[in-house]
């Protein structure tokens, strides 16, 4: 065994903290070496971080940086060093990265101050925030905020967040208490929309999947931006007291106040939406569609693909909020 792969062994997979964030809730993962080493998941704060075991007189490095903080806790007696992520949307890819920490520590030797150093070096363009969404995000969160708002105005705020997956990894966008709901939104002439896994179309246990696709296009000088989309559920969800969870969810999906000036493109409709709900006659790759007939299916990692839905009506007998979301209302 190389050491690499001794290291890679020392730490849950990246599947495994996959499924601890799903969960929505704290978790504390050990890192097995000397000193004592946890991961941790503070899911009300947000926060996920390292925590390394040091001695009294250890102080806390500064990071530098305006997402990750460092401090010294106690827990239980026990003095530690804790770095820690505090943006959601960095977690999954900020994880391996505070493994890496663990390693420097336990495998290589490094003190913990030395250790954070060296690997801040590494997290700064990880945690540097990217001057803008792309293309392809921003068009995406248009058509989630669309139906979002149609879920507040049905809902109410509470449920409508609650439903509201906001951008968890394997997760459908909204899952509500009788059905999933899948928003696709594509700026093509056609009704041509990707799909990012081979899951992606699986309905969740008994729960009906529902794809709702939007087509939207350049307005010009009508229509709405991102920004404004934005503005108008902040203001529809007020200041209740689920409010602090849309900002997470917002921010998961990548949106910052901070690309507000840079995204000015205005859309509206390029034609009326529509609702599938996705049976086995619905144009989809699963696993069990393909378990037959590929070989080594398992040591498929990824899959991405694109369908068409050209010519292919809504469904008959649309749920109320389905039929609701997909309504044409003023110019989006």
């Amino acid at each position: 065994m190389t050491a690499s792969a001794a290291v890679t062994k020392r730490h849950a997979s990246v599947e495994s903290f996959d499924k601890y964030l799903a969960t929505g809730g704290n978790a504390v993962i050990p890192i097995q070496g000397a000193p004592r080493s946890f991961i941790f998941i503070h899911a009300a704060k947000p926060e996920l971080g390292l925590r390394i075991e040091v001695h009294v007189k250890t102080e806390a490095p500064e990071t530098g940086l305006r997402n990750i903080i460092s401090r010294i806790a106690t827990r239980d007696g026990v003095r530690y060093l804790e770095v820690v992520v505090t943006v959601p949307a960095l977690f999954r890819d900020a994880y391996p990265v505070l493994c890496s920490m663990a390693d420097r520590v336990q495998v290589a030797g490094m003190s913990p101050g030395d250790a954070l150093r060296a690997t801040l070096e590494k997290m700064t363009s990880l945690l540097r925030t990217p001057e803008t969404m792309s293309r392809e995000r921003e068009v995406g969160l248009f058509g989630e905020l669309l139906v979002m708002a149609t879920l507040v105005r049905v809902l109410g705020a509470r449920k409508a967040i609650q439903a509201w997956r906001g951008g968890q990894a394997e997760e459908h966008d909204f899952g509500l208490a009788e059905l999933d709901i899948e928003v696709k939104t594509t700026t093509s002439e056609h009704r041509t929309h990707w799909i990012e896994s081979l899951t992606q179309l699986m309905p969740t246990q008994d729960r009906p999947l529902w794809l709702v696709s939007h087509q939207i296009t350049n307005a010009g000088n009508a229509g709405r931006t991102l920004p404004e989309v934005v503005d108008s559920v902040r203001a529809a969800v007020g200041s209740s007291t689920a409010a602090g969870k849309f900002e997470e969810a917002l921010a998961a999906s990548g949106w910052s106040d901070e690309y507000r000036d840079r995204l000015g493109t205005r859309w509206t409709p390029r034609s009326d939406s529509a609702a599938y709900l996705v049976t086995d006659q619905f144009p989809k790759l699963t696993p069990d569609s393909l378990r037959s007939n590929v070989f080594g299916l398992d040591r498929i990692v990824d899959v991405r693909y694109r369908i068409s839905l050209d010519g292919l009506n809504s469904s008959p007998d649309l749920p109320k909020i389905i039929a609701t979301a997909i309504a044409r209302e003023g110019p989006t």
